[in-house]
């Protein structure tokens, strides 16, 4: 009965040491609190969702997409701009 369990104990471990790998090896990890006093909006906001994982990754998402809109109408601007530039001087 005794070997039984430390069987059992030495493949948990294994597993766990697996998994454990295997997370620092794929993921990576981020933690934010809020002040309850504070940031109480927040915290019932984040409470209210059905998962803080999907809805703060969407925002993000959302926000990569914005600024990346950004960015290129900012660049056609630019280009517009020195092509507008190059035709003065030309003149």
């Amino acid at each position: 009965m005794a070997d039984n369990k430390k069987n059992k104990e030495l493949q948990y471990q294994k597993k766990l040491q697996y998994n454990n790998e295997y997370n620092r090896k794929n993921y990576r990890s981020f933690s934010i609190r809020f002040n309850i006093k504070d940031e109480a909006d927040i915290i019932e906001w984040l409470e209210s969702k059905e998962g803080v994982k999907s809805y703060v990754t969407e925002l993000i998402q959302n926000d990569i997409r914005k600024t990346a809109k950004k960015a290129e109408k900012a660049e056609k601007a630019e280009k517009s701009e020195k092509a507008s530039k190059k035709k003065k001087k030309s003149k």
